[in-house]
């Protein structure tokens, strides 16, 4: 059980239909078949995130995939939601023990790690300024459905979006390209595509924004209108 590989889709943590089998200790058939008997059950967005096409190649090319998945023409990635639906479909004692682990040391052990490095003390004496504290982001109770909802936008309007190592800011856009700073949280990177294609969409015959005297006022445009997109996006993905 404590071999689980991490599985991780744009920042967030979730598990392929192998590695429930495996921890559930069943098979893909019969997590295949439990999804197709329950499908109203099960959300898009919220309980799994389907790939296919060009999600699907770059997924596969990213990293090691089971065999079984190898030649699938579709994949589908459980959140922990999604885990638990799969749980209650199996009903087995060992179903719902390996739930509470993958609850306890996968799903959520990165928020643990964050709480602790929160709350342990260093002690310093070379710090000579002040560290910006991260803006506050709008809250998100469907993260995955916002995320996906801003990416059929930009692909529909011939927007590509990268993850790419930037240095001195969390996103930026040149012409038709955005590119999001890695390892950043999920949440904070569906901001930040909001947040750039808020810009897009209000200040795209603007020119050159960065050295316009003008900076401060876009950028807060654009931040009261990705805000504005995320709760409407969110408040769509809940009602569904």
């Amino acid at each position: 059980m404590h071999d689980l590989k991490v599985t991780e889709y744009h920042g967030i943590r979730v598990l392929t239909s192998a590695q429930v089998a495996q921890m559930y200790e069943t098979d893909t058939k019969t997590i295949s078949y439990n999804f197709s008997y329950n499908k109203r059950k099960y959300i898009e967005g919220k309980h799994y995130i389907k790939l296919e096409g060009t999600e699907l190649k770059e997924f596969k090319a990213s990293r090691e995939i089971p065999d079984c998945h190898k030649f699938s023409a579709h994949l589908y990635l459980w959140t922990e939601k999604g885990a638990l639906l799969n749980a209650k479909s199996l009903n087995t004692d060992k179903a719902w023990q390996a739930y509470d682990y993958l609850v306890d040391f996968y799903f959520r052990a990165r928020e643990q790690k964050q709480e602790k490095e929160k709350n342990e003390v260093v002690p310093t004496t070379t710090s000579t300024e002040k560290i910006k504290e991260e803006d506050i982001l709008p809250v998100m109770k469907e993260p995955i459905a916002v995320f996906r909802n801003l990416m059929a936008f930009a692909d529909v309007n011939g927007i590509q979006i990268k993850m790419k190592s930037l240095q001195h800011h969390n996103s930026m856009m040149y012409d038709k390209r955005i590119a999001v700073r890695e390892n950043q949280s999920f949440e904070r990177v569906t901001y930040e595509i909001a947040y750039e294609l808020a810009h897009y969409c209000i200040h795209h015959k603007d020119g050159n924004l960065i050295n316009s005297p003008l900076e401060k006022d876009y950028n807060g445009q654009a931040e009261r209108a990705a805000v504005m997109m995320i709760h409407m996006l969110d408040v769509k993905a809940q009602r569904c």
